[in-house]
């Protein structure tokens, strides 16, 4: 077994990598250059969050045309041969300065989830940055929704970094009305071990990544702090006393529970907190994967 690549070789094999993204999910990756260009994407995301005509929304054409003139990532994913997009993502560059970029939005229009059209952006990204000399991108997310905790942790391998309570405040588009917007920030190490390994899936075009077996895990001692119950609802576990390894299940479709009981919803939102948040304050425990089963698996640190 060889070792990772750096430099151009890393480069070039992340190239590859987005490419086949890209391929698998028939659409080009084309930069939003044009007024009309940042228009469609601005109509592709308010649509993919609910915003209505007249809502104010915090991607505009006035702030895509400032960060692109400033030389940030924006771009429109586009269906082999045509010339509206049907996803788009927008970045801009962070702290460290030189070595980090913040991905601010990503998605693609209903219909088109689940077709590999935002993964591909993902590694897009990751190429961009990698050819920029940057070795990281952050950016956050609901922490309550299972299938964006799946393809960020287990997907591309990242890894989430810290807990915030109501991040954004009041929100008012359609996946966050009416809930508190609780966000983890997540930190993709462009050159990670997980991050290899979820690129080298992409390439050989595998399932990929499939996440912690939890009956294994259970079964070997690990410490149930939260569960799903027979009704749906949070069921909390006894803190850990002992022991490296914790399990944290969530439902696997909490949109769908907003949509139909939000009292129940919000009663997940703060159970998680309580959980997850204390788990990711302390320094000895860390955020290792999550399964697609609906379970966050975090390790105790080895010692220093």
């Amino acid at each position: 077994m060889t070792g990772p690549a750096t430099g151009g070789t890393a480069r070039a094999v992340a190239a590859a990598a987005a490419a086949a993204a890209s391929n698998r999910a028939g659409i080009d990756i084309r930069p939003l250059e044009t007024l009309d260009q940042i228009d469609e994407a601005c109509a592709v995301l308010r649509t993919v969050w609910g915003i209505g005509a007249g809502q104010d929304f915090d991607v505009s054409r006035h702030l895509l045309r400032a960060f692109g003139h400033g030389g940030n990532y924006q771009f429109g994913a586009y269906p082999h041969g045509e010339d509206r997009p049907i996803g788009a993502s927008v970045c801009f560059f962070t702290e460290p300065l030189g070595a980090a970029m913040h991905s601010h939005i990503t998605g693609v229009l209903p219909g088109t989830v689940g077709k590999g059209v935002g993964a591909a952006l993902k590694w897009h990204q990751r190429q961009w940055a990698l050819e920029r000399g940057l070795s990281r991108i952050s950016w956050t997310y609901d922490p309550l929704i299972a299938r964006n905790s799946f393809f960020n942790l287990t997907r591309l391998g990242a890894r989430p970094e810290a807990y915030f309570v109501d991040f954004y405040g009041l929100m008012d588009d359609g996946p966050n009305r009416g809930q508190p917007s609780d966000r983890v920030e997540i930190g993709w190490d462009l050159m990670s071990a997980s991050t290899l390994t979820a690129e080298q899936a992409v390439l050989v075009g595998g399932a990929g990544p499939v996440g912690p077996d939890v009956d294994t895990l259970i079964r070997a001692g690990a410490g149930v702090l939260l569960a799903v119950g027979a009704g749906g609802g949070p069921v909390a576990g006894r803190p850990p006393t002992s022991g490296d390894t914790i399990l944290l299940g969530i439902p696997t479709d909490i949109e769908q529970i907003r949509r139909t009981d939000p009292e129940l919803a919000l009663a997940w939102r703060y159970e998680l907190r309580t959980a997850l948040s204390v788990l990711m304050a302390d320094s000895s425990w860390r955020v290792t994967g999550f399964a697609k089963s609906g379970w966050y698996l975090l390790q105790r640190r080895p010692p220093a």
